[in-house]
């Protein structure tokens, strides 16, 4: 499918910015034209969000997140090159907690829930201990198989 319609990424602040400039084609997902319509709406409803929200996409679980998410990155730590990257490769310090998290998600496609958990973050320069509330919810394809997980951080605090 060749889609060519760019709405999904008008506004969002910095993030819809920086996902508007960056060159998709070099990026795992591919072009934004090829990218099928679960993911757009997804990230059009991400980027426009006041409320933190980080998305895994796909098999490499590709990274996004908006404005309202970025301040949990940190600043010299994974903003903005984790934009479009596998998230293994830009969370070495916690994946092997999250990996089978985010999977249980995926494959069976079942929303989770976390409250004040302990999850080391490597941002600002350095590891920071970080207590956090977050969701996994699934995002479904066209044909209803979950192809992504939908993170909606509700809080954190550091030790």
């Amino acid at each position: 499918m060749n889609n060519n319609n760019y709405d999904f990424l008008a506004n969002g602040g910095e993030m819809g910015t920086l996902t508007r400039a960056k060159d998709w084609s070099k990026a795992a997902v591919g072009p934004v034209e090829f990218w099928p319509q679960s993911l757009r709406t997804t990230l059009g409803i991400l980027l426009n969000s006041k409320f933190p929200m980080f998305l895994f996409w796909g098999e490499d679980h590709i990274c996004f997140y908006n404005d309202a998410y970025r301040p949990s990155l940190g600043n010299n730590g994974k903003h903005p090159a984790i934009l479009g990257e596998k998230g293994a490769d830009f969370w070495p310090e916690i994946w092997e907690f999250i990996k089978p998290l985010i999977d249980q998600v995926l494959q069976k496609g079942e929303a989770s829930w976390y409250e004040d958990q302990f999850l080391p973050i490597y941002r600002n320069g350095k590891m920071e201990d970080v207590y956090w509330t977050f969701s996994y919810s699934p995002v479904n394809d066209e044909n209803g198989k979950t192809v992504g997980l939908l993170l909606f951080a509700m809080k954190q605090r550091s030790k």
